[in-house]
């Protein structure tokens, strides 16, 4: 009976025993099944931003607000009638030049005037975009300018070019055509620069003729000049300027008819019209003049207008 107790009481004790060495492995197993579930934060991995959703890549706040960059109004104008001077100049140079006249603009009135047409609120355009808004109507801005060259003399390229590019204007240069290779005049290549940075170029005749006094001669001088300019250029050559402004119905009527969609003269008017398409009214800017008679030559020199103010 004494041994059948201590048995029993022997074997009591090593089930207590058993049953609490179980519970310390199974609290000692859990958490190792748990840490190899996490990344251990001493050892992280490098993750390629690439591959994670759009919601775990971060996205940085600029601390600086960029100025805002100015840009004109364009509003609808047209057709028939659009108002926009149409600026012409011929020489450029030092203002203490000998050759200094009524054609020949120094630079620095030249800057002034550029710079005071920014000011102004006027944005350059080609003479084909008017056109195209006295045609059919299209988008302007809201104080157009077109800016124009006669003759193709270089000081356009060499002293003109730069101050343009300064502000911002692009411009229209009517060629003599056999003046291309002549010495003191633009060459292809320098006219090739011009369209490339968005100029126009148009035909101002073959030999600059008086054509009211050479109606022998309208096929050469403004049909031909139009061919020789285009296959040098190989761009399209759609406008014309009258030598020294002449025009009668005869040479305008030749104009017309030798594929020009638009031809311009001499004249003070700011409402170019469909009407005179053939004869645009265009402002001469003799050398000399100062800001205050600059300003009379434009229909605004203020601030910059709303659309509604486009139009008189």
């Amino acid at each position: 009976m004494c041994l059948y107790r201590f048995a029993l009481t022997t074997l009591l004790l090593v089930s207590v025993l058993l049953s609490g060495c179980n519970g310390m492995i199974a609290s000692a197993a859990s958490p190792a099944t748990d840490i190899s579930t996490e990344t251990p934060t001493h050892h992280p991995t490098l993750t390629n931003t690439a591959t994670l959703p759009p919601t775990a890549t971060l996205t940085l706040t600029p601390t600086l607000t960029p100025q805002p960059t100015m840009t004109p109004t364009w509003v609808m104008q047209g057709p028939g009638k659009v108002v926009c001077p149409i600026l012409l100049y011929h020489h450029f140079g030092p203002a203490s030049s000998p050759a200094a006249s009524i054609y020949y603009t120094a630079l620095e009135d030249f800057d002034a005037q550029l710079k005071a047409l920014r000011k102004w609120g006027y944005t350059s355009i080609s003479i084909s975009q008017l056109v195209e808004a006295l045609m059919y109507g299209a988008p302007l801005p809201s104080r157009p300018v077109v800016i124009t060259f006669d003759d193709g003399n270089l000081d356009v390229y060499s002293e003109a070019f730069p101050i343009m590019q300064k502000y911002g204007f692009t411009g229209v240069v009517y060629i003599i055509a056999n003046s291309l290779h002549a010495d003191g005049y633009m060459s292809v290549d320098m006219l090739k620069v011009l369209i490339s940075a968005g100029w126009e170029v148009g035909s101002h005749s073959m030999t600059h003729p008086d054509l009211r006094l050479n109606h022998d001669r309208l096929n050469f001088e403004i049909a031909q000049s139009r061919i020789i300019l285009q296959d040098a250029l190989g761009v399209p050559v759609r406008s014309f300027a009258y030598p020294y402004g002449g025009m009668d119905p005869l040479v305008s009527k030749q104009v017309q008819s030798y594929g020009y969609t638009s031809a311009v003269g001499l004249g003070t008017l700011w409402n170019q019209s469909v009407y005179n398409l053939y004869y645009l009214s265009r402002r001469p800017v003799p050398g000399g003049v100062d800001l205050q008679v600059f300003a009379s030559y434009l229909p605004w020199s203020g601030a910059t207008p709303t659309p509604a103010q486009v139009l008189p």
